[in-house]
């Protein structure tokens, strides 16, 4: 084997090695672009990086390749506007809400309404896990005291807003008399709200993504909007064409195309396997877009996410008083001292949740590193998110009696947690592969802190 080969293929297999994990953002591909041709003396290296950075604002604005930054725009208040009064409708009608606001609002220590308070954490903290740990990273460019994003405080806002109207023209909150116990209503509905206006904001279009970052004069015929079509001329194997008459898939093969181009006219080893890497993170980026992501790691991300759709599908059982119906049932049907129904919905829950995951489920998930050898741990961290979560909510707003019987509060939560696991389970796995380290890494890295510190 030739000995100055070895070096290139061991370096070649690290950089697939780690673009199997991270595809690239458009805004990271033009960062490498434009580091290489500053490091290219060749004036025709410089003109096919400025066509391959054409090529690449094309494919952005067709949605084929991400971006990594999101901006808030004045149409993301009526998509949030919009999604909350869809959600929040249903409820509007259902005498269950004023139940719970009586709770919330009754429940007090030292005259200080504790479960009404916890609720509006909880609302604050569910939309912006939502906006900010679900999904792939994107970076906010508005931030609140450099670090809190607009975006939440916009959807926080607009959802209470739109709950308050609702609820008065609705005539659901007594003309505002008392306004405390009004207030309580609206933020039992502000719950649901804030989840409909964060999923309307972010799931409408994607359209709060700018626009690739080209500068016109980088490109062949100036910008976009210019006379003419406005599209850009690129070079084929065919002659020159518009890239807008490609097709996606032949404009993706034509970006490839150009980075290998890129990577055989590099002087260098380090440009070459530059090129080479940026090449196969674009690959993997618009695989992503195009069919959909292969889920192998299980992350924090991916339990915000289950966290998310659990509230999503577990809140409008809440209101409903068929619920404590159903656990008394699950309870009454006994051997000896098991509740068998009870032990049954819980076995079904499980098995649902494998079902949906790994075998029917929309994306193709790999059980990777499973628990004791065994166990799928995804399956796992979903039954124990959704269950956590319907009994945080069930307790908070007073549908498990104070637990003064945990087996029929159980019982009571269990119900919820069928569908929560559900929405956990969707929750997870239907944005794709989430970024981040793998939970298991993350606990390896926390042992080794935590061994430091001791030592």
């Amino acid at each position: 084997m030739d000995s100055d080969s070895q070096p290139d293929r061991l370096d070649d297999s690290a950089d697939r090695l780690e673009t199997q994990t991270t595809p690239a953002n458009v805004e990271e591909l033009f960062a490498g672009l434009t580091d290489f041709a500053d490091g290219a003396e060749s004036e025709e290296t410089h003109e096919d990086v400025r066509h391959l950075k054409g090529l690449l604002s094309e494919a952005h604005d067709r949605g084929l390749i991400d971006s990594g930054i999101r901006r808030l725009r004045a149409s993301d208040a009526i998509e949030a506007f919009v999604g909350s009064v869809i959600f929040t409708s249903p409820l509007l009608v259902e005498d269950g809400v004023f139940d719970i606001a009586d709770y919330l609002f009754g429940f007090t220590l030292s005259s200080i309404p504790i479960f009404l308070i916890a609720n509006t954490l909880f609302v604050v903290a569910m939309t912006y896990a939502l906006v900010e740990w679900t999904g792939r990273n994107r970076t906010e460019t508005q931030l609140l005291f450099g670090r809190i994003p607009v975006r939440v405080i916009m959807i926080l806002v607009v959802s209470f807003l739109t709950a308050a109207l609702l609820m008065t023209v609705w005539g659901r909150v007594g003309n505002w008399q008392p306004p405390a116990e009004a207030i309580a209503r609206i933020n039992v509905l502000w719950t649901v709200g804030s989840l409909g206006a964060a999923l309307g904001d972010i799931l409408s279009d994607q359209g709060s993504a700018p626009p690739a970052p080209v500068d016109p004069e980088e490109s062949r015929t100036g910008p976009r909007d210019g006379d003419g079509d406005g599209q850009r001329p690129i070079a084929t194997a065919s002659g020159p064409e518009s890239s807008g008459q490609l097709t996606d898939g032949a404009l993706v093969e034509a970006i490839l195309d150009q980075f290998r181009s890129l990577e055989s006219g590099a002087s260098g080893q380090d440009e070459r396997r530059e090129m080479r890497r940026l090449r196969e993170r674009t690959r993997h980026a618009t695989l992503d877009d195009a069919f959909g992501d292969r889920i192998r790691k299980y992350t924090t991300r991916d339990i915000a996410e289950a966290f998310v759709g659990s509230i999503f599908f577990s809140v409008p059982f809440l209101v409903e008083d068929g619920v404590f119906d159903v656990a008394d049932y699950f309870l009454s049907f006994q051997i000896g001292q098991f509740p068998v129904f009870f032990l049954v919905n819980t076995g079904f829950v499980l098995l649902m949740i494998t079902m949906l995951v790994y075998w029917a489920g929309p994306q193709d998930v790999q059980m990777s590193r499973p628990i004791f050898g065994l166990v799928p741990r995804r399956m796992v961290g979903i039954s124990l998110v959704s269950f956590l979560t319907a009994a945080a909510l069930m307790t908070m707003w007073g549908r498990v009696g104070n637990w003064q019987d945990p087996v029929v509060a159980i019982a009571r939560i269990s119900v919820v947690w069928t569908v929560a696991s559900f929405g956990a389970a969707l929750g997870d796995i239907l944005p794709g592969e989430s970024s981040g380290d793998d939970i298991n890494d993350d606990f390896a890295e926390f042992g080794d802190r935590l061994e430091e510190i001791v030592e």
